[in-house]
């Protein structure tokens, strides 16, 4: 009980973007923040080099922003954030944030939170509903409460890069968002059952001192740490779910930032991966509704590309099998594979279809070409005989060997063949 009251949490709360190539501001990108370089020893080095910016194998590439960048609209230096009511109010703090963007115009902004209680993410997320009517505020360096709405903070940081919230309409930022949750306890758990109570609870968005069990979730799966022989114990484990994912790892420092920054080198690219593939589907499919017919084309070249290059199987991207355990995990409780498959099938229907299209259309230029080419044989025999009658000896002579030549000729040339 004394360890987890000890706990300490934080997330990277991912919210998925899009983009048109031609609106995305590099320039103002690349000011923004300095490139990540993976350096993982978790994943191995082809699925690394998926993710270096401007790589030959590349599907995508990370800027590291800051919190002061981030905080920018907010016209003030916020210290801490806060949200929900007074009578019931959670604090929690902007920390060093992330945000990957990928060749198929997808992008996700990973939002790096502390907070002391687990409830604060709830108060944040307001999982299950798709309204969130708690009030956000930000406190200045006297204390001072300021009024906060996400939306239109959010709004202000990502439209001057030409970056967009994936779904339009009024839904809010963070409705669609997916919770990277983790957390640091002192000592080492001593069974997977006191794991598996541990990190279903955070991703319940619940203390760990209450446990919380909800047989009707389906999509759950639990990865562990292999046994430390040594301590006979085990160091980490998460709860993969199609929303969450949530790890605890046993710290006897207590070091919160080591963790995060641990996370962000080795968890984070593992489930940014999985979420590109999944977006990047709902990506073509929103492309492919209002695609023009010479699009198609363009559209079935990067979706082969992206089949070919940029989807990775789990026996291919990490040494370590509880890694690939995470990572095939997250495509089957998001069903990832057979999105993949969807997308494809009618990309294939569109692209058929223009080709039927395109095939009538040749055709009946083909058979126009063939009615005036018949009409211009039947004008130059008519032609040929007009001149013929009215020749002489001479003029049938000539028309007549030079028949027999162009015969030969041919005869020839069928021959040699």
């Amino acid at each position: 009980m004394d360890m987890v009251q000890e706990a300490r949490y934080g997330c990277f709360l991912i919210l998925p973007l899009k983009f048109r190539p031609q609106d995305l501001d590099r320039e103002k990108l690349a000011a923004w923040g300095s490139t990540l370089v993976p350096t993982t020893p978790d994943l191995n080095e082809n699925i690394k080099a998926m993710l270096v910016k401007d790589g030959p194998g590349s599907v995508g590439w990370g800027v590291c922003l800051e919190p002061e960048l981030l905080t920018r609209p907010l016209e003030g230096r916020p210290v801490s954030f806060r949200v929900g009511e007074p009578d019931q109010e959670f604090t929690f703090t902007l920390d060093r944030s992330y945000l990957y963007l990928f060749h198929t115009q997808v992008a996700f902004l990973c939002l790096g939170l502390s907070f002391d209680r687990m409830e604060t993410l709830a108060a944040i997320c307001n999982p299950g509903f798709a309204k969130n009517e708690a009030p956000f505020f930000w406190l200045d360096q006297t204390g001072t409460s300021h009024p906060l709405n996400p939306d239109h903070w959010l709004s202000q940081l990502m439209d001057p890069l030409g970056l967009e919230k994936f779904f339009p309409g009024d839904s809010p930022w963070l409705l669609d968002n997916y919770a990277y949750i983790f957390g640091v306890m002192p000592q080492w758990f001593q069974t997977l059952e006191e794991l598996r109570q541990i990190t279903f609870s955070l991703h319940k968005m619940k203390s760990p001192q209450a446990p919380a069990q909800d047989q009707a979730e389906e999509d759950i799966r639990y990865v562990y740490a292999a046994r430390n022989l040594a301590r006979d114990k085990y160091r980490w484990g998460c709860c993969v779910a199609s929303q969450t994912i949530s790890y605890i790892t046993a710290d006897p420092e207590m070091n919160l930032e080591a963790e995060r920054q641990a996370q962000a080198r080795d968890g984070l690219p593992v489930v940014l991966l999985a979420l590109y593939e999944k977006y990047t589907c709902l990506r073509f499919t929103q492309l492919m509704v209002s695609l023009e017919k010479k699009e198609i084309r363009s559209l079935k070249n990067l979706m082969l590309n992206f089949r070919a290059f940029g989807t990775v199987v789990p026996a291919n991207l990490s040494r370590w099998h509880n890694v690939k355990q995470i990572y095939a995990n997250l495509l089957e409780v998001n069903d990832i594979p057979a999105a993949i498959s969807d997308v494809t099938d009618k990309l294939n229907l569109l692209a058929a279809h223009q080709e039927e299209v395109e095939r009538a259309r040749n055709e009946t230029i083909f058979n126009l070409i063939t009615l005036f080419g018949i009409v211009s044989i039947l004008a130059s025999v008519l032609s040929i005989v007009q001149i013929l009658s009215e020749g002489g000896a001479a003029f049938w002579i000539s028309t007549l060997l030079t028949t027999l030549f162009m015969v030969l000729v041919t005869a020839a040339a069928v021959f040699r063949r």
